[in-house]
């Protein structure tokens, strides 16, 4: 049996420490033509790490080339383990010498971390800074109170310079619209006593520059060059269309805007319900990757109990546009069934109503519309004014003749719309008055009266007609313009179909 008994020389061999890459080296020795790889290898990468051509290599120390002899591997692993500095910290090395850092330091972290971390630090040092394209100017900040003239004399410019920066240019006025938390940039010549450039940002995209030209000035807007992206957004309704809205990251007027689209198919104060899915591409306008604006929908899906509304976006070639159906059919109507948006319904169409100020049975041959005294009133269609003016009961009534057919009555107004008078023409959606209770009412609201042939029909269930078409000529170019819009939109809907049935 063995002695468990260490001598000195066992105690000695267990317990003196060498060092992992010299440990890594006694076995590569006792294996020539993988030894024989390394040294090939570690010089080749020395080589293209240093970029130079082996003709032409700069040996710092002193190489005896006379001797053909080359140094052994012992010896050159006798040499690392006697080198003070650390692995990998040998910038002077000689190319020419056997550099196991040179190979090691790339490949394995944790024997030349500091070196590599030294190296990243070095190379962050050398990269240039990010250049601020104010960094040579002194910002100044309005505050309350200030004025152009006191900013200039607090930052050391005299009021005659002010004048003629004032007088450089029609557009150099804006300096005088001037708010509190509005920037100016001042950049000022080097005796420090006049104005050399001044930047007064007008929006994020937009900024004037004022530049000294000789005793003058020269004066510019600068625009910065927006790029216009496609999204996409989709949202179920739990709660309300306008939470799900903001939830898929529409803003409040792409929300409006959606609706607006799709508000001859639907009733959203009484259609819309729970589990009902929206589905809309749209434009972004883009700065430096960042996105600074949304724009108009160009697409848009909405499922209402189950039935699909769909709407493309499509300019005419005569600079007109509008939404239409896949085939080219126009999602507006020629009327819009609520003048005045966001009001309550405060009385029906019902021709056995008992009315509420006279106390008789009267028909209400209208829709009344309860919404704040001032609220804008929308003609619900194209058409010429026939009457605008006081009409009995009525009070203050604008009356509408849209075709040979239709025609519109809103009555009790508080004012009318700007240019609306007998005669006048006016276009769907412009502004003909205001909310208001004059004549026999109880409190302010629109009555809205809609007839055809003279018959008066309930303004919300009678049938609109629709507007006109994309024009036969420009269908094939419709189809082929709009594609591209109809796939994006199916693809993002069925995606999020197939999300909401493996939830």
């Amino acid at each position: 049996m063995r002695s468990s008994r260490l001598t000195d020389m066992d105690f000695k061999a267990r317990h003196t420490r060498r060092s992992p890459a010299a440990s890594w080296f006694t076995r590569l020795r006792r294996r020539p033509a993988l030894l024989a790889a390394v040294v090939g290898l570690s010089g080749l990468m020395a080589l293209a790490m240093t970029g130079g051509n082996p003709m032409e290599e700069t040996v710092t120390d002193t190489v005896d080339t006379a001797d053909p002899a080359p140094q052994t591997a012992q010896a050159d692993r006798d040499e690392w383990q006697s080198d003070p500095e650390p692995v990998g910290s040998r910038p002077g090395a000689p190319l020419g010498r056997w550099q196991p850092s040179a190979l090691m330091e790339p490949f394995i972290p944790f024997y030349a971390g500091e070196t590599v971390g030294a190296r990243i630090a070095a190379m962050e040092a050398s990269m240039p800074e990010p250049t601020d394209p104010y960094a040579e100017y002194e910002k100044v900040e309005v505050q309350s109170g200030d004025s152009l003239a006191r900013i200039f004399g607090r930052i050391g410019l005299s009021a005659a310079e002010l004048h003629r920066v004032i007088n450089a240019d029609e557009q150099a006025k804006a300096l005088t619209r001037i708010h509190p938390g509005n920037e100016l940039y001042f950049r000022l010549t080097p005796d420090g006593e006049g104005l050399e450039e001044l930047r007064y940002p007008l929006s994020r995209t937009r900024a004037l520059h004022i530049a000294r030209d000789g005793d003058g000035f020269q004066v510019n807007i600068e625009e910065e060059v927006l790029e216009t992206r496609r999204l996409h957004a989709v949202g179920e309704i739990n709660r309300s269309l306008y939470l799900a809205g903001r939830q898929a990251g529409l803003s409040n007027r792409q929300i409006m805007q959606l609706m607006s689209i799709f508000e001859w198919q639907l009733d959203f104060n009484r259609d819309v319900r729970s589990g009902d899915m929206f589905s809309v591409v749209y434009e972004a306008d883009f700065l430096n990757g960042e996105q600074v604006r949304d724009g108009r929908i160009v697409a848009a899906k909405f499922i209402n109990r189950g039935n699909r509304h769909k709407a493309l976006h499509y300019e005419l070639p005569d600079g007109s546009s509008g939404y239409y159906t896949p085939d080219g059919e126009n999602l507006r109507k020629a009327f819009i069934r609520r003048p005045v948006q966001n009001a309550r319904i405060s009385s029906g169409f019902n021709r056995n109503r008992k009315h509420p100020v006279l106390g008789v049975t009267r028909p209400h041959l209208g829709t009344d519309f309860a919404a704040p005294t001032g609220t804008p009133i929308m003609a619900s269609g194209s058409g010429r004014v026939i009457r605008a003016s006081r009409h009995g009961g009525y009070g203050h009534t604008v009356i509408i003749q849209h075709s040979n057919q239709y025609r519109t009555l809103y009555a009790h107004l508080s004012r009318y719309g700007e240019g609306i008078r007998e005669g006048a023409r006016v276009e769907q959606g412009q502004i003909i008055g205001y909310v208001g209770r004059s004549g026999l009412a109880t409190g302010p609201h629109l009555h809205y009266e809609f007839m055809i042939n003279g018959a008066h029909y309930d303004p919300m269930r009678v049938n609109l007609p629709n507007g006109d078409p994309v024009p036969q000529e420009h269908l094939a170019d419709f189809k082929a313009s709009t594609s591209s819009l109809l796939a994006q939109l199916e693809r993002v809907t069925e995606t999020q179909l197939a999300l909401l049935e493996t939830d």
